[in-house]
């Protein structure tokens, strides 16, 4: 599990901006140009044995091994520069009266909004927030897949989970400023090229 390394990196030069850190969820990077109480980074509760089998009895299915060490051992879910990229968690109970946010659901790319073309073995675990496009994993494999938001056709692959986190927290960082302000197009927020 190598990108623990970078994500703790990235925690410790983000928290340098502003930090809350709480039981249920963290949150990094305190960027107010932005919003008022708008962070970087947040960070989530990793599951413990029960959550992860309400979330797999929720989506009907396991979570790839890869992905339930992410959860399970780091955090349930993750939102990384300002919801550039989305790592998806166990949402459990909505608290409007506070200010908790928690990840977003997997459910969502897996059951309610999937795409049409996907195969059973596709598990959708991420998303970008500029177009809404798609990270997953297959079953039977450790590459990690982009595709479009509603479109399961591979644009980009990686060979794990912790290549495509490590490199794309490197990419995501390189596009932001000391103050955790984007220098560039949302846009180029996404993996590949513009022209693409």
């Amino acid at each position: 599990m190598e990108y623990i390394h970078h994500i703790q990196a990235l925690i410790k030069e983000q928290k340098a901006l502003g930090a809350v850190e709480e039981e249920r969820g963290s949150r990094y990077g305190h960027i107010p140009q932005i919003a008022p109480e708008a962070y970087n980074i947040y960070t989530f509760a990793p599951l413990t044995d029960e959550q992860l089998a309400l979330l797999e009895r929720v989506l009907n299915r396991e979570v790839p091994k890869q992905y339930r060490t992410f959860l399970t051992h780091v955090s349930n879910g993750m939102h990384i520069f300002s919801r550039c990229l989305n790592l998806y968690g166990l949402q459990g109970v909505l608290d409007r009266r506070g200010d908790f946010q928690g990840p977003f659901d997997l459910s969502i790319p897996n059951v309610y909004e999937r795409p049409s073309n996907a195969d059973g073995n596709c598990f959708f675990f991420g998303s970008y927030s500029y177009d809404g496009s798609l990270l997953y994993i297959k079953d039977d494999v450790s590459t990690v897949y982009y595709c479009a938001r509603r479109d399961a056709t591979p644009i980009k692959e990686w060979p794990s989970f912790s290549d495509m986190l490590i490199e794309e927290i490197q990419r995501l960082k390189s596009l932001h400023n000391a103050d955790g302000i984007l220098k560039s197009t949302r846009r180029s927020t996404l993996p590949i090229p513009e022209g693409d």
